[in-house]
């Protein structure tokens, strides 16, 4: 029997981004993310400077990770993972967030519980 199930999914990327500075490529990544998948909680890990020389606009790399709760039908609870990660895939499917690494989330979310 298919039944609505719950997975909390979270993944993790690496993306590189033209930017003004830090703090843009930062704003930037952030934004992107929240517009594709808005129920997320999107937070950056590290930026850095992907190019050597200083320019207006630079090239930097930033590190990422997102965490939701997807509710998916599914026969099984093993079989619902499966489903959300389906689901969180075709969210960014197609972005520069397509190479997202998925897994399911145990556990306080990063930076601590309701952060």
């Amino acid at each position: 029997m298919t039944v609505e199930r719950t997975v909390r999914v979270r993944g993790r990327g690496r993306v590189e981004v033209a930017a003004y500075g830090l703090a843009d490529a930062e704003h930037l990544v952030e934004k992107e993310l929240g517009r594709l998948w808005p129920e997320a909680r999107v937070w950056v890990t590290e930026v850095a400077r992907a190019g050597g020389a200083a320019r207006i606009v630079e090239e930097f790399t930033v590190s990422y990770g997102l965490e939701a709760d997807v509710a998916v039908p599914a026969e099984s609870p093993d079989e619902a993972p499966g489903a959300a990660f389906r689901h969180a895939r075709s969210l960014v499917a197609g972005s520069r967030y397509a190479r997202t690494e998925w897994a399911t989330a145990r556990g306080p979310r990063p930076g601590g519980e309701g952060a």
